[in-house]
């Protein structure tokens, strides 16, 4: 069936699953979507692809489900930008709304690597707290919440500073966090072009090169829900490339962090 779609005389075909998968959950077009299409070919293969049941297609049909998870870009790991988390846990972190239940939210978690790395900044902070991780892909959900990793090669734990390894169990090729941070680390399968996270709730999100995969249309329309879901005040870290419009409600958090965002409003 691979061979097939790659046909000229299925081009359409393939044209209007990709246009769907946009629809559904933002995906743009690319050479990345399209070789993993032409490698999905038992479950392209099920898909009726009439009129009527595209548009009836959603994230939660079996088939479409199968496909997303076939198709989404899963690639993480600890501490991956140690820049970008250096300057988040010494300079945004300590200034986030005292008070309550911290809240820290990985928006395309992938695997849960960028999940596991917050509950571990999260631990120094004294205070109560709380991560959540966010993925369409059904297997990098099952694998977050195992959380039990291969150290490589190459090195999965380059960029773990030396003093947060202990907040890992490492041993025989595999490493995993330790057992006294997962109560308060949860996952959960969510479409960021949904509403998926309640208004005004999250002291931080991280959503990074997760819209690099996304039309201009999906990525504004998934920004615009990531902000919703801050407090005033609140941080969103991005990536490098991502660059948020004017009037959507965000403002560099400062001159010198490269893609870590704050919301505009009263308690900024």
């Amino acid at each position: 069936m691979a061979e097939a779609l790659a046909s000229p005389a299925l081009g359409p075909a393939l044209g209007a699953i990709q246009e769907r998968l946009a629809g559904l959950a933002g995906f743009s077009e690319s050479d990345v979507l399209r070789n993993r299409l032409l490698r999905a070919g038992p479950i392209l293969s099920r898909l009726p692809l009439d009129r009527a049941s595209l548009d009836r297609a959603s994230i939660d049909h079996p088939d479409w489900a199968a496909l997303l998870d076939a198709v989404t870009v899963q690639e993480t790991r600890m501490f991956r930008a140690a820049a970008q988390i250096a300057a988040f846990r010494a300079e945004v972190l300590p200034a986030l709304a005292p008070g309550g239940t911290l809240s820290l939210v990985s928006a395309g978690c992938a695997t849960g690597e960028e999940a596991w790395t917050l509950a571990i900044l999260a631990t120094g902070l004294g205070r109560p707290w709380q991560v959540e991780g966010l993925d369409l892909c059904r297997p990098a959900l099952e694998a977050a919440v195992a959380a039990r990793y291969r150290l490589g090669p190459p090195d999965a734990l380059r960029e773990v500073p030396e003093a947060d390894r202990a907040m890992l169990d490492i041993a025989d090729g595999w490493f995993e966090p330790v057992a006294a941070l997962r109560p308060q680390v949860r996952f959960r399968r969510a479409n960021l072009l949904d509403a998926c996270l309640p208004d005004a709730a999250a002291d931080a999100i991280l959503c990074r090169n997760v819209l690099i995969y996304m039309t201009e249309e999906g990525r504004l329309a998934v920004l615009k829900r990531l902000v919703a879901a801050l407090r005033p005040g609140a941080a969103l870290l991005l990536g490098p490339t991502d660059r948020p419009p004017r009037g959507i409600g965000l403002q560099p958090w400062s001159r010198d962090l490269i893609g870590i965002w704050r919301r505009e409003g009263a308690d900024a």
